[in-house]
């Protein structure tokens, strides 16, 4: 589909989790400098042991040596120089890398927006008189032959050990979001959903039956408290905004997801949200697993010109009554 992630968009960032793994080798380079400003020091104090590790600098030593000679010197500066070099290096290392890294992120945002524009040109030219997003958001009947929609979007953050522990920067958070939706995909492909894939970089997955819906939220709270402790022992804080809708045809996912982008925005954290058509459909079956909470009208119209107040709904389990609008 349109809004999977194409070839290049995959391979783009197969390269740029390729060169944030590449980044930990600068500290190869730094450590290494490390070691031979200690030893040069412990070598001008002429510490006798010192011979045992030799080997560790026989090469830059030779390197060095063929432009420096420390003849009619107190001190032999050989090892300052590798230590030096190998800072050195590691300091470009560390640049090039990074300048790579966010030339591949620019790359990843340009080639989105070109898909984003291609599918706002495919929609044109098929449906030129169509109407807007806004005027379709919601219905009053339930929908036959209905399928299950589920929206997610992760939240990173660092778990802080210590006071001076840095926060994660952009291109790390989404690193860590892309780890993490693998994960949740590896644990879910049992359901062997009809259709996945990701709508501005946040993962949906769709099923053809929506009386799965039981079933799959039953399943899929352990799964995601799961992946919450597995990254909680990577020092990653996790937690998640999600949304649940239902469409009676394929034709209409684009522009639902779209919706239910919408509602992602809204920030509702670890609480099962729900779509006006959603419950409409979830109501119209005979057995009821979960209810359906109010949590207010939102106005879910991108265009601020326009209000378009609907409903949301939070699932919970067991037989509540509504609240009051917010």
């Amino acid at each position: 589909m349109a809004y999977k992630q194409n070839n290049t968009l995959s391979k783009l960032e197969t390269l740029a989790q390729i060169l944030y793994g590449v980044k930990v080798f600068r500290f190869i380079f730094f450590f290494y400098a490390f070691l031979s400003f200690v030893f040069w020091f412990l070598n001008c104090l002429e510490v006798e042991w010192l011979y045992l590790f030799t080997k560790l600098f026989i090469i830059p030593v030779i390197i060095v040596r063929t432009f420096y000679v420390p003849e009619g010197v107190s001190a032999d500066f050989t090892l300052a120089i590798v230590g030096g070099i190998s800072l050195i290096i590691g300091f470009i290392f560390d640049f090039s890398v990074n300048t790579m890294y966010q030339k591949i992120l620019k790359l990843q945002e340009e080639e989105e927006r070109r898909i984003q524009k291609r599918k706002m040109q495919r929609k044109k030219i098929a449906k030129p008189t169509m109407a807007p997003l806004e005027a379709d958001i919601t219905t009053t009947e339930p929908l036959e032959n209905s399928k299950l929609i589920f929206l997610i979007q992760p939240h990173v953050n660092k778990i802080k050990r210590k006071e001076t522990d840095l926060e994660l920067t952009f291109q790390e958070v989404e690193i860590w979001k892309q780890r993490v939706n693998k994960k949740l995909l590896e644990n879910v492909i049992y359901s062997k959903p009809m259709q996945k894939g990701y709508y501005r970089k946040n993962l949906f997955l769709m099923y053809k039956d929506f009386n799965y819906v039981d079933d799959f939220i039953y399943y899929i709270k352990p799964t995601l408290d799961s992946i919450v402790l597995e990254f909680r022992r990577y020092g990653i804080s996790l937690s998640f905004s999600y949304v649940l809708s239902a469409i009676a045809k394929i034709e209409t996912l684009e522009k639902e997801l779209d919706c239910m982008d919408t509602i992602l925005s809204l920030n509702f954290i670890n609480d099962f949200i729900v779509t006006n058509r959603f419950k409409i459909t979830y109501d119209n079956k005979p057995i009821h697993q979960y209810s359906m909470l109010l949590k207010g009208e939102y106005n879910l119209s991108k265009n601020l010109s326009i209000s378009n107040k609907q409903p949301l709904y939070s699932l919970s389990d067991g037989k509540h009554t509504e609240r009051g609008e917010i």
